[in-house]
């Protein structure tokens, strides 16, 4: 069960970075339109953001899995490794229940803006569920990923810093 917990992580990275490279090509060609054609365009900016919303959510559960997040590590590095295996724990359940909060709680308000119908009040007027969407969606990825990676450091002990395991761990 853990692998297809990564491989989803996986799956939806690549999502992710589907998104901002949409976002690129968006902004690229909005830029295009209003200073080369004087014709800006009234979709590029709002699609970009919802995007780069949906992106950075999506990627969050993988940056986890491959270690590829904001990590200060000038301390930790230095503890025994069984220290290290508990210090790591902790954190990894502590981000587990934080997203694990921020999905329960903002999944009630996305539902609330589906129902009431909530638009962006902007041209296009999108749904604005389309953007809350992303974050309890993102959150329990993460809470999820964040409890595998805790019960591999339970299992195996943390990955040994700046080893080619730490990003595959």
């Amino acid at each position: 069960m853990l692998i297809w917990i990564d491989r989803l992580s996986t799956v939806l990275g690549r999502v992710a970075g589907l998104a901002y490279f949409a976002t690129g090509l968006m902004l690229a060609y909005e830029v295009f339109m209003r200073y080369v054609f004087i014709a800006p365009t009234i979709w590029a900016a709002e699609l970009s953001q919802l995007c780069m919303i949906w992106g950075t959510w999506l990627a969050a559960a993988l940056l986890l899995h491959t270690r590829q997040h904001i990590r200060i590590t000038i301390l930790t590095d230095r503890l025994p490794r069984s220290v290290r295996r508990i210090q790591e724990t902790l954190v990894l359940l502590f981000v587990a229940g934080y997203a694990g909060l921020v999905a329960w709680y903002g999944a009630p308000l996305a539902y609330e803006s589906l129902m009431r119908g909530r638009t962006t009040g902007s041209m296009l007027d999108l749904p604005m569920v389309w953007t809350e969407a992303a974050v309890p969606l993102g959150c329990a990825l993460l809470c999820i990923q964040a409890l595998v990676e805790a019960t591999r450091t339970i299992l195996k002990g943390p990955p040994l810093p700046g080893s080619p395991a730490e990003a595959a761990h």
